[in-house]
Protein backbone atom coordinates (compact mmCIF):
# COMPACT_ATOMS: atom_id res chain seq x y z
CA UNK A 1 0.00 0.00 0.00
CA UNK A 2 1.37 3.70 -1.16
CA UNK A 3 1.04 6.71 1.38
CA UNK A 4 0.18 9.45 -0.50
CA UNK A 5 0.33 13.61 0.97
CA UNK A 6 0.14 16.95 -0.56
CA UNK A 7 3.08 18.84 0.28
CA UNK A 8 4.73 22.22 -1.30
CA UNK A 9 7.70 21.44 -3.59
CA UNK A 10 9.13 23.49 -6.39
CA UNK A 11 8.82 21.61 -9.42
CA UNK A 12 11.87 21.73 -12.20
CA UNK A 13 11.16 25.30 -13.88
CA UNK A 14 9.47 27.29 -11.27
CA UNK A 15 10.87 29.74 -9.16
CA UNK A 16 8.77 29.08 -6.03
CA UNK A 17 7.25 26.17 -4.13
CA UNK A 18 3.91 25.10 -5.19
CA UNK A 19 1.14 22.41 -3.93
CA UNK A 20 2.23 18.81 -5.12
CA UNK A 21 0.80 15.19 -4.36
CA UNK A 22 3.59 13.16 -3.44
CA UNK A 23 3.73 9.78 -3.59
CA UNK A 24 5.70 7.76 -0.69
CA UNK A 25 7.30 11.06 -0.55
CA UNK A 26 8.32 11.46 -3.74
CA UNK A 27 6.43 14.32 -5.88
CA UNK A 28 4.28 12.93 -8.69
CA UNK A 29 6.10 14.57 -11.57
CA UNK A 30 9.08 13.07 -10.16
CA UNK A 31 6.92 9.42 -9.26
CA UNK A 32 5.83 9.34 -13.18
CA UNK A 33 9.27 9.88 -14.44
CA UNK A 34 10.18 6.96 -17.03
CA UNK A 35 6.62 5.37 -17.20
CA UNK A 36 4.91 7.97 -19.55
CA UNK A 37 5.88 8.41 -22.72
CA UNK A 38 4.25 10.04 -25.63
CA UNK A 39 3.54 8.28 -29.18
CA UNK A 40 6.92 9.08 -30.27
CA UNK A 41 8.46 7.28 -27.66
CA UNK A 42 9.71 9.90 -25.55
CA UNK A 43 9.32 10.96 -22.08
CA UNK A 44 8.13 14.63 -22.05
CA UNK A 45 7.26 14.66 -18.42
CA UNK A 46 10.23 17.20 -17.06
CA UNK A 47 9.10 20.07 -15.31
CA UNK A 48 5.51 18.95 -15.30
CA UNK A 49 3.05 20.68 -12.67
CA UNK A 50 -0.06 19.60 -10.92
CA UNK A 51 -3.31 20.37 -13.60
CA UNK A 52 -5.26 21.27 -10.36
CA UNK A 53 -4.11 24.43 -9.15
CA UNK A 54 -2.31 25.72 -12.72
CA UNK A 55 -5.33 25.45 -15.04
CA UNK A 56 -6.26 28.84 -16.66
CA UNK A 57 -9.96 27.93 -17.51
CA UNK A 58 -11.81 28.12 -15.09
CA UNK A 59 -14.66 25.13 -16.47
CA UNK A 60 -10.98 23.03 -16.90
CA UNK A 61 -9.72 23.73 -13.21
CA UNK A 62 -12.98 22.66 -11.83
CA UNK A 63 -13.67 19.48 -13.93
CA UNK A 64 -9.95 18.41 -13.38
CA UNK A 65 -11.05 19.22 -9.18
CA UNK A 66 -13.75 17.30 -9.47
CA UNK A 67 -12.63 14.48 -11.77
CA UNK A 68 -9.61 13.83 -8.83
CA UNK A 69 -12.46 13.94 -6.00
CA UNK A 70 -13.84 9.85 -5.41
CA UNK A 71 -16.03 8.79 -7.53
CA UNK A 72 -18.77 6.22 -6.80
CA UNK A 73 -18.16 2.44 -5.62
CA UNK A 74 -15.93 0.28 -8.23
CA UNK A 75 -16.14 3.09 -10.87
CA UNK A 76 -13.23 4.28 -12.83
CA UNK A 77 -13.01 7.85 -13.60
CA UNK A 78 -9.92 9.29 -15.86
CA UNK A 79 -8.43 11.94 -14.15
CA UNK A 80 -5.71 14.90 -15.63
CA UNK A 81 -3.32 14.94 -12.68
CA UNK A 82 -0.21 16.83 -14.61
CA UNK A 83 0.53 19.43 -17.50
CA UNK A 84 2.79 21.46 -18.75
CA UNK A 85 3.29 24.89 -17.00
CA UNK A 86 3.91 27.15 -19.81
CA UNK A 87 0.67 26.37 -21.39
CA UNK A 88 -1.46 25.60 -18.32
CA UNK A 89 -4.31 23.72 -20.51
CA UNK A 90 -5.23 20.64 -21.73
CA UNK A 91 -4.04 21.05 -25.34
CA UNK A 92 -0.36 20.38 -24.44
CA UNK A 93 1.32 17.12 -22.01
CA UNK A 94 -1.14 16.35 -20.01
CA UNK A 95 -0.62 13.40 -17.69
CA UNK A 96 -3.81 11.34 -16.65
CA UNK A 97 -4.17 8.14 -14.36
CA UNK A 98 -7.11 6.22 -14.50
CA UNK A 99 -8.46 6.12 -10.75
CA UNK A 100 -10.01 3.72 -9.22
CA UNK A 101 -12.57 3.33 -6.10
CA UNK A 102 -12.47 0.41 -4.73
CA UNK A 103 -13.95 -0.12 -1.26
CA UNK A 104 -11.65 1.49 1.29
CA UNK A 105 -9.23 1.69 -1.27
CA UNK A 106 -8.08 3.89 -3.96
CA UNK A 107 -6.06 2.62 -6.73
CA UNK A 108 -4.45 4.96 -9.21
CA UNK A 109 -4.32 1.74 -11.60
CA UNK A 110 -2.34 3.02 -14.91
CA UNK A 111 -0.89 6.20 -16.01
CA UNK A 112 -1.10 7.71 -19.39
CA UNK A 113 -0.46 10.78 -21.94
CA UNK A 114 -3.72 12.22 -23.48
CA UNK A 115 -3.65 12.41 -26.59
CA UNK A 116 -7.14 14.29 -27.41
CA UNK A 117 -9.15 17.03 -25.68
CA UNK A 118 -12.59 18.51 -26.43
CA UNK A 119 -14.08 21.33 -24.45
CA UNK A 120 -11.78 20.39 -20.75
CA UNK A 121 -12.28 16.57 -21.09
CA UNK A 122 -9.76 14.07 -22.36
CA UNK A 123 -11.27 12.01 -24.80
CA UNK A 124 -8.23 9.42 -25.84
CA UNK A 125 -5.42 8.51 -23.95
CA UNK A 126 -2.22 6.20 -24.57
CA UNK A 127 -1.60 4.20 -21.41
CA UNK A 128 1.50 3.80 -20.44
CA UNK A 129 2.75 -0.43 -20.97
CA UNK A 130 4.41 -0.20 -17.31
CA UNK A 131 3.04 -1.77 -14.89
CA UNK A 132 3.59 0.82 -12.23
CA UNK A 133 -0.12 1.95 -10.11
CA UNK A 134 -0.22 3.49 -6.22
CA UNK A 135 -3.05 2.10 -4.09
CA UNK A 136 -4.18 4.16 -1.28
CA UNK A 137 -6.10 3.91 1.68
CA UNK A 138 -9.60 6.19 0.41
CA UNK A 139 -9.87 7.55 3.55
CA UNK A 140 -5.79 8.57 2.95
CA UNK A 141 -6.54 10.11 -0.36
CA UNK A 142 -9.18 11.91 1.12
CA UNK A 143 -7.47 13.86 4.02
CA UNK A 144 -4.46 14.55 0.93
CA UNK A 145 -6.94 15.97 -1.61
CA UNK A 146 -8.54 18.28 1.35
CA UNK A 147 -5.09 19.44 1.76
CA UNK A 148 -4.29 19.74 -1.29
CA UNK A 149 -7.06 21.83 -2.06
CA UNK A 150 -6.30 23.88 1.13
CA UNK A 151 -2.99 24.67 0.04
CA UNK A 152 -4.05 25.44 -3.60
CA UNK A 153 -6.33 28.37 -2.01
CA UNK A 154 -5.26 29.67 0.84
CA UNK A 155 -1.13 28.95 1.33
CA UNK A 156 0.30 29.20 -2.42
CA UNK A 157 0.78 32.52 -3.91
Amino acid sequence: MNKISAVMDRSKYTKSAHPVFAIDGIPASSWIKGIVYNHLGEDTTDGLVPAQGWLIDEDHSRYAWQLLSPREEDSSTIVPLLICRDDMDLSCTVVVVEQVVCGSQLLWARFGMATNEINGFITSVLWSKSVQRAEFEKSQFIDAYAEFKRLTEHVWT
